[in-house]
């Protein structure tokens, strides 16, 4: 994955599993900052097609995780 994407998705994933809400504020900001920068230096992409990047990315991660248990199957 693209390390600009990959940071951006961190950020994200940070903010939104974050339980403490003093904390919240704190993450959602290094999030908007990344997804920022990557726009910057990336002018031919536009907000809406970062945003669908990053849900997509978002969205596998999580199916990743999901199909991936921790747990190993019983024998």
């Amino acid at each position: 994955m693209n390390p600009e994407l990959e940071a951006v998705l961190q950020a994200l994933e940070a903010f939104k599993e974050e339980p403490s809400a003093a904390e919240v504020h704190r993450l959602k900001e290094i999030y908007e900052a990344r997804f920022n920068e990557v726009l910057q230096k990336h002018p031919g992409l536009s907000r809406e097609r970062l945003q669908q990047a990053i849900r997509f990315a978002y969205s596998q991660r999580l199916k990743a995780r999901k199909t991936h248990s921790s747990v190993p199957p019983k024998a």
